[in-house]
């Protein structure tokens, strides 16, 4: 999700606000690991697909009893924005998450956080927004950041999951790009029950067509795809946005960027996953490239879309 706020009506944070946001934080960086453990992979029954399916299907369920259409600016135009953000979302979950299985959860996690590069990329080349040299900066260093996780990271599947974890970040630019649109008079729980809903009735028929089995999981994978709803994508970005009404933006996008360093120590804990030499430095070139374009930025936009 996506969300941005006027700074004047922010209230000072209290050491409640900032645990909120570390709650929500710790939900979000939990994703890649859930996923692992729900994938065929490593010990679940699902394939990347059909955890995308779930992830839409049952975000989407649970959110739609609490949306208020009548209310929340429900309008066509509405709708049609957030459909466009909810086909660049099932694309955003269908390559990164298939990354995931692909790659380290370090590089995945690293390159899927460059949405924000992406989104002042497009906004620059579409909307003829201005970029401070900072955010050139930024984006050169991110670039070089890339080059190195890929050097590094580079053998068996690793390449396509480093590319398609790229492609996540990219897709999720899109996703935000329609959505911000939406949400000027769109709620948030109205926003989401329309996009997971698209990008749940996209995903089906993908899932059909290519023999993808979507029931019959064992109760590993159940779990781990309902800790993913419940955890990642419903508390972990309720508890953020909830965050952004205390704390300012710019603040909570660049606190939400050590959610590739939590994933990263997790995957080493839980799966003895040690990244190579070169992810350490692309790594932090990356982080410092997304910090310098986050923050030069007129109204940074919070995404926190895995």
């Amino acid at each position: 999700m996506s969300h941005t706020v006027d700074r004047h009506t922010q209230s000072d944070p209290t050491w409640a606000t900032w645990t909120i946001l570390i709650i929500g934080l710790l939900g979000a960086s939990v994703a890649a690991i859930l996923i692992r453990y729900a994938s065929a992979d490593d010990g679940g029954d699902a394939q990347a697909l059909a955890i995308s399916f779930w992830r839409c299907t049952l975000g989407a369920l649970l959110l739609a009893p609490f949306a208020r259409w009548k209310t929340r600016g429900a309008t066509p135009a509405t709708a049609k924005l957030s459909a466009a953000a909810g086909f660049f979302l099932a694309l955003h979950f269908a390559t990164w998450i298939t990354s995931v299985g692909l790659t380290s959860v370090a590089s995945s996690v690293l390159l899927v956080s460059t949405t924000p590069v992406f989104t002042a990329t497009l906004a620059w080349l579409l909307f003829k927004e201005r970029l401070k040299p900072a955010g050139w900066a930024g984006i050169a260093l991110t670039l070089g950041g890339i080059g190195l996780i890929g050097g590094g990271d580079f053998g068996g599947t690793s390449g396509t999951g480093n590319l398609l974890a790229l492609i996540g970040g990219a897709t999720a630019g899109g996703y935000l790009m329609f959505g911000a649109t939406a949400r000027r008079t769109l709620g948030i729980v109205e926003y989401a029950v329309m996009t997971y809903a698209t990008a749940a009735l996209l995903l089906l028929p993908v899932c059909l067509v290519t023999g993808i089995d979507l029931w019959g999981y064992g109760a590993q994978t159940w779990w781990a795809i309902g800790g993913l709803v419940v955890g990642s994508q419903l508390l972990g970005h309720t508890m953020i946005n909830m965050a952004l009404k205390h704390i300012d933006a710019t603040t909570v996008a660049v606190t939400v960027m050590a959610e590739p360093i939590i994933a990263t120590i997790l995957a080493a804990l839980l799966f003895a996953e040690t990244p190579s030499l070169l992810i350490y430095p692309g790594g932090l070139l990356v982080l410092a490239g997304i910090c310098l374009v986050t923050t030069v930025r007129k109204d940074p936009v919070v995404t926190v879309d895995r």
